[in-house]
C-alpha cells in the first residue's frame, strides 16, 4: 500500500524530502551556535573618561577560544574596534579612534574568555559594542554597554548688570559628560525659571553649560546653581547671597543718575588733563622764543667786533700808506736793499719776518708782493724789480 503511494504522488515525496534536509541543517546549526553560546553582562558597563577598561565577554562553554576568529565592533559591521583571528591581531580594518588602545585578554583565551581592554577612555567610547564570535559555519555574538560619563567643574556663579529690577546671575560649569541638567533654586528648595541656557561641546566631548536668572529683591536667598548628572546620580551645587540695599541700586533713576555722574567724572578728568597739556606746551614755546633770542643777540655782538676789527685794520693800513720799494734786511749775514737783490741773488729768509699788507694788494705775503718779491721752492726767494 505504502509503496503504491508513494510512486502515485512524486510531488509529495520531493517535499518530505526538502522538509527533512531543513530540519537536519537547522539542528546542526543549533548544535553548532549551542557550541558558540557568547554570553555579555545583564547590565550597563560604567567607566570614566581617562580611566581603562575591560568589557567582559566568554563563551558560554569555556572551549579554548584561540583558534576562533574574534571581533569586537560598534553599531555597525564596518565599525571594528578589534579583530582577533588564529592567535594573531588584524589592524587593517580598526577604526582610527581606536588605534593603539585596544588589547584583547591572551591569557584568558584559552578557558574561553574574550575580554577587551581599552585605554584611555574618552566620550567618544560611549555606546554599544557587539562581540561576534566564529568557528567556520559556526556563529554567535553579545552585545555590552558601556556608559562613558566625566564629572565636571563646581560651577561658578558671576553677577551681572542690572536689569528688570534686579540683577543678573550666570551660573556656569564646565568638564561634563554626558550633558548634565542645570536648575536654579531659591531659599526654600523652589526651582526657578532661567532667563536663558546654552551648551557647547570641546574637542574632547566634554560639555560645558551656562545659564542666566533674573533675580529681585522678592526672591528668598541664598540663590542656587544645581548641577545635576543623572547618569553619575551626584549634584554639584554653589550658592549665592545678596543683601537688600544691594537691589536699591536696581532703580532705573539711579542707574541713570550713576552713569551721568560718571560720564562728568570721566569729562573733568579729562578737561584737568587737556590744559595741563596746554600749559605745557606753552612753556615750551616761551623757552624756545628766549632761546632763539639769545643767540640772536649771540650773532649780533659777533658781527659787531668783526666791524671793529675791520675799522681797525683800515686805520693801521692807512697809517702805512704805500708799500716802499727799498727795504733794508739783513739776508745771509748780509744787509742791503731790495734793489741789489733785484740784480738776481738768491736770498733764502733767516728768522721770522713781520710781514704786513700794502693797501690796495690783495695777495699774501702782500708787502713782499707789492715789493716784487717772488716766492720760490722751499724757504728761498728770489728779488725781482718792483712793479708799482
Amino acid at each position: 500500500m505504502g509503496l503504491p503511494w508513494a510512486c502515485g504522488h512524486p510531488n509529495l515525496t520531493s517535499h518530505a524530502r526538502g522538509l527533512l534536509t531543513s530540519l537536519v541543517t537547522l539542528l546542526l546549526l543549533q548544535l553548532g551556535s549551542a557550541q558558540l553560546r557568547v554570553v555579555g553582562p545583564d547590565v550597563p558597563l560604567t567607566a570614566t573618561v581617562g580611566q581603562d577598561v575591560v568589557l567582559p565577554c566568554h563563551l558560554s562553554s569555556h572551549r579554548n577560544a584561540r583558534t576562533l576568529e574574534v571581533r569586537w565592533i560598534r553599531d555597525r559591521i564596518s565599525e571594528t574596534v578589534h579583530h582577533y583571528r588564529n592567535g594573531e591581531d588584524l589592524y587593517g580594518e580598526q577604526m582610527g579612534a581606536y588605534a593603539g588602545r585596544t588589547e584583547l585578554a591572551r591569557d584568558g583565551l584559552s578557558a574561553g574568555s574574550l575580554e577587551l581592554r581599552i585605554t584611555g577612555l574618552r566620550p567618544s567610547d560611549d555606546g554599544q559594542y557587539i562581540c561576534i564570535v566564529k568557528d567556520g559555519d559556526a556563529y554567535d555574538e553579545a552585545t555590552v554597554k558601556l556608559e562613558v560619563s566625566a564629572t565636571g567643574a563646581d560651577p561658578h556663579l558671576y553677577l551681572g548688570g542690572y536689569e528688570a529690577g534686579g540683577v543678573r546671575v550666570l551660573c556656569r560649569s564646565a568638564g561634563w559628560y554626558p550633558l548634565p541638567q542645570l536648575l536654579w533654586r531659591d531659599a526654600r528648595g523652589q526651582h526657578l525659571p532661567s532667563v536663558s541656557q546654552t551648551h557647547s561641546q570641546d574637542q574632547e566631548g566634554l560639555f560645558e553649560i551656562k545659564s542666566t536668572v533674573i533675580m529681585n529683591e522678592s526672591l528668598e536667598w541664598p540663590l542656587s546653581c544645581v548641577i545635576r548628572s543623572s547618569r553619575l546620580e551626584q549634584e554639584e551645587i554653589s550658592s549665592l547671597h545678596i543683601t537688600a540695599p544691594f537691589f536699591h541700586n536696581a532703580q532705573p533713576w539711579m542707574v541713570a543718575l550713576a552713569l551721568v555722574l560718571v560720564l562728568l567724572a570721566v569729562s573733568i578728568g579729562l578737561g584737568v588733563y587737556l590744559f595741563r597739556k596746554q600749559d605745557e606746551y606753552r612753556a615750551k614755546a616761551v623757552r624756545k622764543d628766549k632761546e632763539l633770542k639769545e643767540k640772536e643777540a649771540e650773532l649780533a655782538q659777533k658781527d659787531k667786533k668783526l666791524v671793529m676789527k675791520d675799522k681797525e685794520l683800515e686805520e693801521k693800513e692807512a697809517e702805512l700808506g704805500e708799500c716802499p720799494q727799498q727795504h733794508v734786511v739783513d739776508v745771509q749775514g748780509r744787509v742791503g736793499n731790495w734793489d741789489r737783490a733785484a740784480q738776481g741773488w738768491t736770498l733764502t729768509l733767516m728768522g721770522e719776518w713781520g710781514l704786513r699788507g700794502c693797501p690796495g694788494d690783495g695777495t699774501w705775503p702782500g708787502w713782499l708782493k707789492g715789493t716784487g718779491i717772488k716766492v720760490g721752492t722751499g724757504s728761498e726767494l728770489r728779488v725781482c724789480p718792483a712793479r708799482h
